[in-house]
């Protein structure tokens, strides 16, 4: 299971607990059985995708970590740590 599938579980599973069915089907396609967990992984899938962070023209050492952290945090992420 990649990480992103972890941590989509766990979100789930911190939100619901048990009242949202998280079984995976059998036939090896991935997919939830539950309709609302596979839509759910689907916007999940979707919102990481769309993520985009741009990097800074300039690259030299007097750049940094602010520089990069600026770039996360104008695409409306955090930066761990902050």
């Amino acid at each position: 299971m990649d990480k992103s599938r972890e941590q989509f579980e766990a979100a789930i599973k911190q939100k619901y607990g048990d009242l949202i069915d998280q079984r995976v089907c059998k036939n090896g396609d991935g997919e939830y059985m539950a309709w609302d967990m596979q839509v759910a992984w689907w916007a999940w899938q979707a919102s990481r995708a769309a993520v985009e962070i741009e990097i800074p023209e300039v690259l030299d050492y007097w750049l940094g970590r602010e520089g990069f952290a600026e770039s996360i945090r104008a695409a409306g992420l955090k930066v761990k740590g902050e």
